[in-house]
């Protein structure tokens, strides 16, 4: 499958991978994230907690998550219905291969991750709970 990186490195070269270098992440990776068929999350090993900035923007941009699995994803999200998760590697190549085969499932679980983000996961929502637990 064709694979493509985006990162400020430009003299990353790995075969079979384009590398389309830097790309502003306000005013173009939302564009990225939508038009990409699947946007993989990979957090690194040292983070054992936490829902990545990352899963939110790729589901806010309507785009289709595949994730590692990170134990918080579960309490705001419902995996196979607003983002999927892979549990190892070959669990991962499974995954991409069945989502590239099947375009409308893809599409519903990006528009779901959508929805869910829109509305329940706004900055403003944010700032209030923030707010609530501080006064």
């Amino acid at each position: 499958y064709p694979l493509v990186l985006y990162t400020y490195d430009k003299t990353v070269n790995f075969a079979g991978v384009e590398n389309r270098g830097f790309v502003d992440y306000y005013n173009d990776m939302p564009y990225v994230f939508l038009n990409s068929k699947i946007n993989l999350n990979i957090t690194l090993r040292s983070i054992k907690t936490g829902i990545p900035l990352r899963a939110f923007d790729i589901m806010g941009s309507g785009g289709f998550l595949l994730s590692n699995y990170q134990e918080e994803m579960f309490q705001y999200f419902e995996p196979g219905n607003d983002f999927v998760y892979y549990e190892d590697y070959d669990d991962l190549c499974e995954k991409i291969a069945y989502y590239l085969e099947h375009d409308e499932e893809r599409i519903q679980i990006a528009k779901n991750g959508q929805q869910k983000v829109f509305a329940n996961h706004t900055l403003r929502q944010r700032v209030e709970i923030i707010m609530e637990t501080i006064l």
